[in-house]
């Protein structure tokens, strides 16, 4: 008798791929990877042990609430062969019992390892550093003992792996040396495409690890995670006629392995040069602060083009604040010019490709829907603050908030007479653009919501609503944007999950025992990262060579 364990082994892959290595031993990960890989995320380094050691102390109060939901989850599977919910109980009380005592490293794992992940051509492959072979071996097994059925499992040579599934695609698994490996293939692949995917046949020329030293020197990526996924390469290999790897997984699932049209492929690439790469990696890493980047390059004058379109957010040269702060950039009339230029561009040389013909359709259709006059206040819009500063929510009483709002135009003195007109209560405030807070009395909100005072300049106006906060109003309206072209930021503070946590004892009079269950352990969760983080961050930055995503977390 047979089991599964596709739903089993990811939980296992992410444990392991939490880290990192060095970079001169032959037999790392990164050894294993070609040179004309089309994408690659590895390391350089191991990650210092500080970190691993405070996140692996936030795991252990987070891991026995996750463990009693997954628990119930099973439960509740009623559709779930049996023998399968009986290996996924398990590897969770596997994982429970060790997690908990904090000694994973006896399951097979350890916290800094050498992994990485990259592609046979385009077939994706995992791999992975143990702390020991044996020890995974034997976890293995205890978790087949406890199903009641083996784990299938086939051979090249000595080399014995395991084989998941029985569709056209199966995954397939191996300790190789002191190395996990982890891979999909046909059904009935070839023993050379097995032998490549596992890397008992190396490649011919492995990556060197100074690609990988450039992207992280060029965007400041520290060694401990980085790597790319080259679009190009990707589109060139899905168009072109079917060799190797990418043709076995073709004829397995019936597609067709010649290369597609000469136009089509000709066009496709075009379009992909536009977006030739992502690039990826730490920026920060340290025991109470980590920053992850990612940077979507594109072609240089659809990269200078985007920079001057999008400008700066409101504020963001300035630190965020409050619960939550999010500022977007919008300066409609560019944003205008700059899609009317890309969709005139589509139009006076259409694609083509028939498979494009949609697009060419879309493009058409923006410009008509362009090229029109925008009237104001719409046109003067350059873009927006949302600050909340507070937040409460508790059973049996209204919300209670409090915070401020910033809107940036082109011309902040037509839109106010263009508010004044259209709402009454605004008819009697004298505000002018001169930097003064003035009270909007009368103004159509909740008596918890009061007071609202206003001020505007020559470039913004600014609301604030609830007790005190028009004591910052005008240094709000003055906050400076950011020198780069900041287009999104968005920032929450930890303790925004506690209120999150509180909203839930309003549910619980509609929801089961089984499920209040569910939503005390998630509560407990809230609770816990209320206290343990101090603040995440999201930021969207166009650059010279593209557009720029960092994600910022800090913990207490």
């Amino acid at each position: 008798m047979s089991v599964s364990f596709r739903k089993i082994l990811p939980l296992a892959v992410v444990l392991a791929l939490s880290a990192c290595g060095k970079k001169s031993d032959p037999s790392q990960p990164l050894a294993f990877v070609p040179a004309d890989t089309p994408y690659v995320f590895a390391n350089l380094e191991p990650m210092p042990q500080p970190v691993i050691d405070e996140w692996q102390k936030a795991m252990k109060e987070i891991w026995p609430l996750s463990f009693g939901m997954y628990e119930r989850m099973l439960d509740r599977a009623d559709t779930m062969p049996e023998t399968e919910r009986k290996a996924a109980r398990a590897v969770l009380e596997e994982i429970k019992t060790h997690a908990t005592a904090g000694t994973l490293n006896e399951l097979g794992f350890k916290g800094s390892v050498r992994a990485a992940v990259y592609g046979v051509g385009l077939v994706p492959v995992a791999r992975v550093e143990l702390a020991s072979a044996e020890a995974l071996r034997a976890t293995v097994a205890r978790v087949e003992g406890k199903a009641g059925a083996k784990l299938p499992t086939a051979k090249i040579g000595d080399q014995e792996y395991w084989v998941f599934g029985s569709d056209k695609l199966v995954g397939i698994a191996a300790i190789m040396g002191n190395q996990l490996v982890v891979t999909i293939a046909p059904k009935e692949a070839s023993e050379d495409l097995r032998k490549r995917l596992l890397g008992i046949t190396p490649p011919e020329k492995s990556l060197d690890p100074s690609a990988l030293e450039k992207i992280n020197s060029a965007n400041k990526y520290t060694s401990f995670s980085s790597g790319y996924m080259d679009v190009v390469r990707i589109v060139d290999l899905a168009t072109s006629e079917a060799a190797g790897p990418h043709r076995e997984f073709l004829t397995a699932l019936g597609a067709p392995t010649a290369a597609i049209d000469a136009t089509c492929r000709t066009e496709y690439l075009d379009i992909a040069r536009k977006f030739p790469r992502l690039v990826a990696g730490y920026t920060e890493m340290a025991p109470k602060r980590m920053a992850v980047a990612m940077t979507l390059e594109l072609e240089q004058t659809l990269a200078a083009d985007l920079v001057k379109t999008v400008g700066s957010a409101p504020g963001t040269a300035a630190p965020s604040q409050g619960l939550f702060d999010m500022s977007i950039a919008l300066p409609v009339l560019k944003h205008k010019e700059f899609w009317l230029k890309q969709a005139k561009a589509v139009t006076a040389k259409p694609y083509a490709c028939k498979n494009l013909a949609s697009l060419n359709t879309s493009f058409a259709d923006m410009q008509q829907k362009l090229d029109t006059t925008i009237p104001p206040p719409l046109s003067d819009f350059l873009g927006a603050r949302v600050t909340m500063s507070k937040f409460t929510m508790e059973p049996g009483k209204s919300p209670e908030g409090s915070g401020k709002i910033l809107v940036s135009l082109s011309n902040p003195a037509s839109a106010l007479a263009m508010a004044q007109m259209s709402l009454p209560f605004l008819k009697d405030v004298k505000l002018a653009t001169d930097g003064k807070p003035v009270e909007v009395p009368g103004a159509t909100l909740p008596p918890n919501l009061q007071p609202v005072f206003a001020v505007a300049n020559d470039k913004a106006v600014a609301v604030s609503v609830g007790p005190g906060e028009n004591a910052d109003l005008t240094a709000y309206l003055g906050a400076a944007p950011s020198t780069d072209a900041v287009f999104l930021r968005s920032s929450f503070n930890g303790s925004l999950y506690g209120q999150f946590g509180a909203m839930f004892d309003t549910l619980r009079g509609v929801m089961s025992n089984e499920q209040q269950q569910d939503l005390e352990d998630q509560k407990k969760l809230f609770d816990f990262y209320a206290r343990w983080i101090k603040s995440v961050d999201f930021q969207f930055t166009a650059r010279p060579n593209g557009i720029e995503f960092v994600e910022t977390i800090t913990t207490n």
